[in-house]
């Protein structure tokens, strides 16, 4: 009991380590992507967002912290001290075991429910702040779309002064007009979004006539397209029963796909367990580090099989099952196939 006390408390303590720094970094590409849209007062936002990223933390700590764990105890010969002293290998790797069935339950709640209702509340609260920050979503220099029926081009946008100059705007409806403008103001109020031109044309043509006038100061109202700005797609913000139901209404392999990823990703803390376990122990005078080089090689192999069996699927060369079980069974045959090698006894540096 003793030696199981002790390797939980070791690998526990790496692994919240390793946790902690790996939410370190993705609350920073977190705040890089949605930081123009939200203020360091909307910090809910933030703490939602924490919930979804739990699916790429979980997996990824839990393979560092055996590694690291396991290679301390063995350049530092506490393995064949334990093993000296009768301890068996099931003491060894039963907190191991047991951390990545916390791992998978953990993330399976998340990927299933919790995230999604985390993106829905991030959805939900990034559309409510988003008309007070409306001039975060608008690019320079740039054709977009953020506003329905409408494409506005803008030379130079003042965040300060909230002031656009040199606009330029075409409708999309069945009236086309082409609308340019020296300067001009968005402005939001409880009655919508109004937009405001000063010292401009327009250009109109109808079915029956060509209309051309200029005006000293134009006002209309504008309806934005936040969604699409806000990059949630709408599977991701649907839980398992929200998902089987647009999966009826609409089977598109994306989406069958997704849905069962929320089961197969999670099974991937097993398979991690089990690779930590594989590669974790090393000879006494073994490089250091070796750990280390193994995690980071293991994420980006399974990350390059999730991309190959994405675009098989969406190329619809791959059903949508296998598709999301394939990463899976890739390193479920890659494990199989480590532990006949060092069964049949070529490799000489395992225990």
């Amino acid at each position: 009991m003793i030696v199981l006390r002790y390797v939980l408390n070791s690998l526990t303590r790496v692994f919240l380590a390793s946790a902690l720094v790996l939410y370190g970094v993705m609350f920073i590409v977190e705040w890089i992507r949605i930081g123009k849209f939200v203020s360091i007062s909307d910090i809910d936002i933030f703490f939602f967002a924490m919930v979804p990223m739990a699916i790429f933390v979980l997996p990824m700590a839990l393979l560092f912290s055996v590694l690291l764990v396991l290679e301390r105890l063995s350049t530092e010969s506490e393995i064949i001290a334990m093993k000296a002293s009768g301890v068996h290998n099931s003491t060894l790797y039963l907190p191991i075991i047991v951390l990545s069935f916390v791992c998978m339950a953990a993330q399976m709640a998340v990927s299933t429910y919790l995230g999604p209702i985390s993106m829905g509340k991030i959805q939900e609260r990034l559309i409510e702040k988003a008309p007070e920050k409306i001039y975060a979503f608008l690019n320079e220099r740039e054709f977009d779309d953020t506003f329905k029926g409408i494409i506005i081009y803008i030379e130079s946008i003042n965040q300060v002064q909230r002031e656009l100059k040199n606009i330029f705007i075409e409708t999309t409806g069945s009236q086309g007009s082409v609308i340019t403008a020296d300067t001009g103001t968005i402005d939001v109020n409880p009655t919508g979004i109004m937009m405001r031109l000063k010292g401009g044309s327009m250009f109109t043509n109808t079915k029956t006539a060509l209309r051309y006038v200029t005006f000293d100061e134009y006002v209309f109202s504008i309806e934005a397209n936040f969604g699409r700005q806000l990059s949630i797609r709408t599977h991701e913000s649907a839980t398992q029963s929200q998902l089987r139901q647009l999966i009826r209404e609409n089977p598109r392999p994306k989406w069958i796909k997704e849905y069962h990823n929320r089961f197969a990703f999670p099974v991937l803390n097993i398979i991690l367990g089990l690779i930590g376990i594989s590669f974790g122990i090393q000879r006494p005078r073994s490089p250091r580090f070796t750990g280390f080089v193994v995690g980071i090689s293991t994420i980006l192999g399974y990350y390059m099989a999730f991309i190959f069996a994405d675009r098989a699927v969406k190329g619809e060369l791959l059903d949508p099952l296998i598709g999301a079980w394939m990463p899976n069974m890739v390193f479920s045959f890659v494990l199989m196939a480590i532990w006949l090698w060092r069964r049949a006894g070529l490799s000489k540096g395992g225990f």
